[in-house]
């Protein structure tokens, strides 16, 4: 069974019917199809399934690694392209059930095409550096080594990535997170993480002038030592690999 799936992206919902049923949907627009200009492809593959149903357990549950969005929810679109069992169309993810509708897919933004993010990868024990990384979710679990984990340390919106159970898997201490009005320390990440942009419904790139604030802010790796009660820590200076003359 060959499928996309659509979302809303809620930068572009400004009549917030997202997660809305069909019915509402159609008397706030008064027409007979959605907002296509609103949504995003974020998903367009064959899948294991024999129905619509099917489609919604497999996203709700077992999703691929290259679904770009979020769990099959009430105002998705999931397109049908082949299937041995059903017509071939547009299905509005209703609160019961699917219903098929008119949908302009040529008004939709395409979220498949960009699969990779330039972000600041910091790693314990080495200098921060710009990489450019997938976004697939086995992509970002083999950066951070496990399930990933979004913190919010910043005004901005822009995130860290980790990995969720870090501290508790024993990963060594990379850098401490400052407050960013007394710079005191409020959390210290374990493990590789990486600094991106969450201003939208996936991870996305840093801009250029954020890539080199958060590069400076994170650059030299850090080593951490118990003063009475607290924990500081010390930018250090990486070893270089061989002698220099």
């Amino acid at each position: 069974m060959k499928i996309s799936i659509y979302q809303i992206n809620r930068d572009r919902d400004n009549r917030n019917l997202k997660f809305m049923g069909l019915d509402y949907t159609r008397k706030t627009l008064q027409t007979a199809e959605p907002d296509c200009a609103t949504y995003d492809k974020v998903y367009s593959g064959d899948v294991r399934c024999r129905n619509l149903e099917d489609v919604y357990t497999m996203f709700n549950i077992n999703r691929p690694d290259d679904f770009r969005g979020h769990s099959l929810s009430v105002s998705d679109v999931v397109e049908v392209e082949d299937a041995a069992s059903m017509t071939p169309g547009y299905y509005y993810c209703d609160s019961i059930g699917f219903r098929e509708i008119p949908f302009q897919p040529e008004l939709v933004r395409d979220m498949i095409q960009p699969n990779t993010i330039q972000v600041v990868m910091v790693e314990p024990g080495k200098t921060a550096r710009i990489a450019e990384i997938g976004t697939s979710l086995g992509c970002l679990q083999q950066i951070v080594g496990g399930d990933i984990e979004a913190y919010y340390p910043f005004e901005e919106p822009v995130c860290i990535v980790c990995n969720e159970e870090g501290k508790l898997c024993g990963l060594p201490l990379n850098r401490a997170i400052r407050a960013e009005d007394s710079n005191e320390i409020v959390d210290i990440i374990a493990g590789p993480f990486f600094v991106c942009d969450c201003s939208g419904e996936s991870f996305g790139s840093l801009s250029k002038e954020q890539q080199e604030r958060y590069l400076k802010k994170y650059r030299n790796p850090e080593r951490f030592f118990r003063v009475g009660d607290s924990i500081e820590a010390v930018p250090m200076i990486p070893e270089r690999k061989g002698k220099v003359r």
